[in-house]
């Protein structure tokens, strides 16, 4: 018993000797902020309609369960790595929405803001670069808005994290970590690499990152006299790999889905960090984003006018901070080039960034240290950095929060007449009633029916009617339907009759979805039916 309690107080003595460090103190109150911040709109958001992707994903898994009949086709931006773990929970009888937004959506966008932490502590000698990059993901908007989601971007972000913690704090230090050891740490990188692309396609490029990185930081134990040829290699060999690419994707329908040598490069994806940053509030500067660019100004100024420091970037030099400059250099560089050169979309959403996060947030905590830590050297006041830096951080803070809290807000209700519907579907059909509508995924998650899209013609969809006898035929604003379908109810009021209607306003004008039911009687083509 004695023993018990001896255990007990030195570990009490422990825990109060870790607080006493302010770093520590520092990252549980940020730890803590960020539970609070998203368990407030998680209350919030824990019974919101489902958007299209996230029924897709949530469908998907049913299917896989056995549930509902989904037809999945394997495609390069919908792995089946998230279906198939949501279909876990389903087998096991887990199925309530809230407790699955708690554990899929919830739980992991905490996990990743802790992983940050750790991954760049393991990158940076400097912990205040740590803190601040965890404080700015717990309040970046577009971060806090799908941890609300069933979305794939902080599952794949955990994968990715481990992937490069151990990178950074078991290959480059040569130390064991707990049961994975320094001599296998290659086969760990790869993977929770290979997992973070079975939940998000999206995220592989952060991979030749790291093979690229992993070429450069072992490239001094090349013969010198074999160096420049070896890079010569290198460089004829990326370049015959786009090449390959290119010729694919004039061949391939699967590589021309992210590979659209068609469309022009999209120079927008440069607007990401100031759209990741922009202030919301009127009349206060861009804090965070100003400071990503002093912070990786500074970075790269300093390779081209002192690039002796890159010998720094050997694997035997202890000190990974040059390293981790160099590596999220390449990061940021890598996913720029695939957005602008590669996928050419036309426009971008700012989550197909998370996967650079780490160099962001590296480079923006960079600039605002330096801009307190040059203030505190010009002007001679003790903590004056420290103060500094809490406010500009406070300020970037509230920036963020104001803008996550009105797009949370205003969405709170997006797709409530496609769920009301889809309910409404499952209440008023049996389990094998056909529905045809457009809003496939999430009719098919909410009523759990088999869902069809319209053909593209009306002769085809004619035939569809004649073998499939489908129930109902929902025709919404949501999600585009052929032109043809919208005026065909009106057109053919003896084969269908509609029986709910959906408005966007409570005086009823404005209609938004309307569900027909077949009335195969009335039309005496099909009669017993």
């Amino acid at each position: 018993m004695e023993n018990g309690e001896d255990k007990s107080e030195k570990r009490k003595e422990k825990i109060k000797n870790w607080l006493k460090n302010p770093y520590n103190l520092a990252l549980v109150g940020i730890l803590i902020f960020a539970f609070a911040i998203r368990l407030y709109y998680f209350s919030l958001t824990k019974s919101q309609p489902l958007w299209w992707d996230e029924a897709e994903y949530m469908s998907t898994a049913k299917s896989f369960a056995g549930i509902v009949d989904v037809d999945y086709k394997l495609a390069l931006n919908r792995f089946p790595g998230f279906p198939f773990l949501v279909s876990l929970f389903y087998m096991a009888g887990i199925s309530n929405e809230v407790i699955l937004k708690f554990l899929l959506a919830f739980i992991p966008s905490l996990i990743a803001i802790v992983l940050i932490y750790f991954l760049l502590v393991s990158m940076y000698s400097d912990k205040r670069i740590a803190l601040i990059s965890t404080a700015i993901l717990t309040v970046l908007w577009e971060h806090v808005f799908y941890s609300n989601r069933f979305h794939t971007e902080n599952s794949a972000l955990i994968f990715q994290f481990l992937a490069l913690i151990i990178l950074f704090g078991v290959y480059l230090k040569d130390k064991d970590f707990y049961f994975i050891k320094s001599k296998h740490a290659l086969f760990w990188i790869f993977l929770f690499s290979i997992l973070a692309i079975l939940f998000r396609a999206q995220n592989a490029p952060f991979v030749p990152a790291i093979v690229l990185f992993l070429v450069i930081i072992n490239f001094y134990k090349i013969p010198k006299k074999l160096r420049t040829a070896s890079a010569i290699g290198l460089i004829v060999l990326a370049v015959a790999g786009y090449t390959i690419i290119d010729f694919l994707s004039r061949r391939s329908v699967l590589i021309s889905h992210f590979y659209q040598y068609s469309n022009p490069p999209d120079w927008t994806n440069l607007s990401v960090f100031y759209g990741f940053y922009q202030s919301f509030v009127p009349n206060l500067p861009s804090i965070f984003f100003y400071s990503f660019l002093i912070g990786i100004i500074a970075v790269i100024g300093g390779i081209i006018i002192f690039p002796e420091g890159l010998k720094k970037v050997s694997k035997n030099v202890k000190d990974n901070s040059h390293k981790a400059d160099i590596f999220n250099l390449i990061l940021i560089a890598g996913f720029l080039f695939f957005f602008i050169f590669i996928l050419r979309a036309g426009g971008f959403e700012y989550r197909w960034f998370f996967a650079f996060l780490p160099g962001m947030l590296a480079f923006t905590a960079k600039g605002l240290i330096k801009a307190g830590d040059y203030a505190q050297s010009m002007l001679k006041i003790k903590y004056l950095s420290v103060f500094l830096i809490l406010i500009l951080l406070c300020l970037g803070i509230y920036t963020q929060i104001n803008h996550a809290d009105m797009i949370i807000k205003n969405k709170l209700d997006s797709y409530s007449q496609v769920r009301d519907s889809g309910l409404w579907l499952k209440e008023n059909s049996n389990p094998e009633d056909i529905i045809i509508s457009g809003s496939i995924f999430q009719h098919a998650y909410y009523a759990e029916r088999k869902i069809i899209y319209p053909p593209e013609n009306e002769t085809d969809f004619d035939q569809l009617i004649n073998d499939s006898n489908p129930k109902y035929l929902v025709i919404s604003v949501f999600q585009p339907l052929p032109e043809w379908t919208y005026d065909w109810p009106q057109r053919n009021n003896e084969t269908v009759v509609p029986v709910q209607a959906y408005f966007t306003d409570n005086s009823k004008q404005q209609v938004t979805l309307i569900i027909y039911q077949f009335d195969y009687q009335q039309n005496g083509e099909k009669q017993g039916i």
